[in-house]
């Protein structure tokens, strides 16, 4: 943790040293209208994390744009997630991060302590066509001193996905809407169920978040919070809920577990993505996760038919976490899926910024990209997507859902002063180690102490 805040230290000083040399450079270099075919031969380099079919229709995508730019040379830097930051941290510090990059929001709000840590590319907005976003979206990258830290690709949020047949069992035709009425569905489904799964149990939740299962849970106590007391997790340096609000969950959350409603921890499978062995046999009555995972959480379920006719993933309904009391709110905690930024320390910045600009209003890019990055909301790219029917059935039906009932997810959701004490909390919980009350107090006292330290 201590490397981790001296590093940031050193980045917010790095960008304060180089950020003035780059818009000096950058009003020399780029006017309205700027293309790369007004300068020479030039490198630059783009980085991203993600999958297989990511980084090949990434690579494919920069390929066309060398095509276009024969004397642009695209280094290309990509991988798994582990270790990005990581990298991406000591890079911004010596001024040798990459000029284009993917970013997870939460990185966009807490590397820089609130402020920007990367390009403002509102001071590229001659390149840029910002008016590719909606102001609400170019607001969730805005940061404390109010630069546009980078452009969101798309909005994600979780959703409960269901398992019909297994709701049918349990005397319902719809989701419950709270978490009443899922104990009660619960006492139907789990009946019978043995202490270590050792018999083909069934539950009518089952928390999948890799690579734990506590992250799944994370996000279910969250979203608890903010739907039942109306508050969200941190503001100007505080945690916002107190231990009597946190208590009060983890009460509920023992009631869940009591009743077999939630796996206990002994039950739990070590599999924690859609391919658990419970969620594929189809002994799993739900999951909490992230719209764009719909599909893959439905079809990974060995009886489960896919008709692309009809576009429907059969046997599966999408429905929002229940809400904590009769009548309470059922709000969806969102944010960005991605940003994507340009470095500060960029030589080129018009360069950069028309890359990125291109990555999202280029018709033969955005085909190649698809969802390569999940699902785009800028103006051009979602317009496109539609068009090629990317978005259908019960992800359709998520996303709908979550702009009707949204709920912005705290920028420090994931910074690794907060989160590591969270699961550390949910883990001991589950195991029995510690109680409802202690719970709440570790929750709140240690995440504060991670922010004042």
């Amino acid at each position: 943790m201590k490397k981790f805040l001296a590093l940031a230290g050193l980045l917010v000083l790095a960008v304060v040293m180089m950020t003035a040399c780059n818009r000096d450079e950058e009003r020399e270099v780029g006017e309205a209208g700027w293309t790369p075919d007004d300068m020479g031969p030039a490198t630059i380099r783009m980085a991203w994390w993600g999958n297989d079919a990511r980084h090949s229709a990434v690579n494919a995508a920069l390929d066309l744009f060398v095509e276009r730019y024969p004397h642009i040379y695209i280094e290309r830097t990509y991988g798994a997630f582990d270790g990005y930051l990581d990298t991406l941290i000591v890079e911004l510090a010596d001024g040798s991060e990459p000029d284009v990059f993917q970013s997870n929001y939460a990185w966009v709000h807490m590397l820089a302590g609130g402020n920007n840590p990367f390009m403002d590319l509102r001071t590229l907005d001659h390149i840029i066509d910002l008016g590719e976003w909606s102001n609400a979206l170019l607001a969730r990258t805005t940061t404390n001193d109010g630069q546009l830290a980078g452009v969101p690709h798309g909005i994600t949020g979780r959703v409960i996905i269901y398992n019909e047949s297994m709701l049918a069992a349990g005397g319902r035709t719809t989701f419950p809407a709270t978490i009443d009425e899922w104990i009660a569905l619960a006492e139907v489904i789990n009946a019978g169920n043995t202490p270590l799964d050792t018999e083909g149990n069934t539950y009518a939740f089952w928390p999948l978040g890799a690579p734990n299962n506590d992250l799944s849970m994370d996000i279910v106590i969250l979203t608890m919070i903010y739907n039942h007391f109306g508050v969200n997790l941190h503001a100007n340096g505080r945690i916002l809920p107190t231990v009597d609000q946190v208590e009060e969950i983890f009460d509920i959350l023992q009631r869940m577990k009591d009743v077999g409603l939630l796996p206990t921890h002994d039950q739990q499978e070590g599999v924690t993505n859609a391919f658990n062995p419970v969620w594929m046999e189809g002994r799993g009555g739900s999951v909490f996760e992230w719209v764009s995972n719909i599909h893959l959480a439905g079809e990974a379920v060995a009886a489960n038919v896919v008709d692309a006719d009809s576009r429907t993933v059969e046997g599966f309904g999408v429905a929002l976490f229940p809400a904590v009391a009769p009548g309470g709110t059922q709000y969806s905690m969102q944010r960005p899926s991605i940003a994507h930024a340009v470095g500060p320390n960029t030589s080129y910045p018009a360069l950069a910024a028309y890359l990125l600009n291109w990555l999202y209003t280029d018709e033969e890019a955005l085909r190649i990209l698809f969802d390569a990055f999940g699902i785009p909301l800028s103006n051009t790219a979602a317009g496109l997507f539609e068009e090629m029917g990317g978005a259908w059935g019960l992800m359709l039906e998520g996303f709908r859902l979550l702009e009707a009932n949204e709920a912005v997810m705290c920028a420090y959701f994931e910074d690794s002063r907060l989160r590591p004490h969270r699961l550390r909390t949910i883990e001991a919980f589950r195991s029995g180690a510690i109680n409802a009350r202690e719970a709440a107090r570790q929750w709140v006292e240690n995440q504060q102490y991670g922010l004042d330290n």
